[in-house]
């Protein structure tokens, strides 16, 4: 027997374009929770790092699972990935530019979609395209650009040198720094980092 989830206190609505950790990070603080305590309740066991369930988000959250999927630009693709884009002839290279940078500025602050269009200059409707869909790849998209970790290596160097496994760096940025990273970069870079 499956006991039904309880639906928590403070209500939050999920921003259009938004990611699923950091629509989980400020359901968390806004109940008093710990991130990541409540990003692995919503993984579940035996994964605690992985995914979390949309049913589950669902449950917590009062809101039900075709509008979080609607709103959470990665809620029904894998983590950190967006979803696929319609393949369209000739993408003018301006036009994406401005939704790369819309999206952008979406991602820094949570602002109402006709403020974020009518601030990067394009229709709500691109700009709801541009949250939820991949964008054409950039002209200069043949070199790396900087990993995911860049800009929190030093941080990670210092939790490794005080004896941080994988699994509490993972734990400490999600709760302390307000970021989310997966578990598997983490474990590569140190293993990386190591040899």
């Amino acid at each position: 027997m499956t006991a039904e989830l309880a639906r928590l206190p403070m209500r939050v609505r999920p921003h259009l374009g938004e990611s699923t950790d950091s629509y989980i990070r400020r359901l968390a603080r806004a109940n008093h929770l710990r991130p990541s305590y409540l990003h692995g309740f919503l993984c579940g066991p035996p994964n605690w790092f992985g995914k979390p369930l949309l049913t589950r988000l669902a449950a917590l959250t009062g809101h039900s699972s075709d509008g979080l999927q609607h709103a959470l630009a990665d809620a029904s693709s894998p983590r950190r990935r967006r979803k696929p884009a319609p393949v369209r002839a000739g993408w003018p290279e301006v036009l994406a530019d401005q939704l790369r940078a819309a999206r952008d500025d979406a991602a820094l602050r949570p602002l109402p979609l006709p403020l974020l269009a009518r601030r990067h200059g394009i229709s709500r409707r691109a700009l709801r395209h541009a949250l939820t869909l991949d964008l054409p790849p950039t002209r200069s998209a043949g070199r790396r650009g900087p990993s995911a970790l860049s800009s929190l290596q030093p941080v990670i160097d210092a939790m490794a040198a005080h004896g941080c496994r994988a699994r509490e760096i993972w734990t400490r940025l999600m709760n302390e720094y307000d970021t989310s990273v997966s578990l598997s970069t983490i474990i590569i870079y140190l293993r990386t980092r190591d040899s």
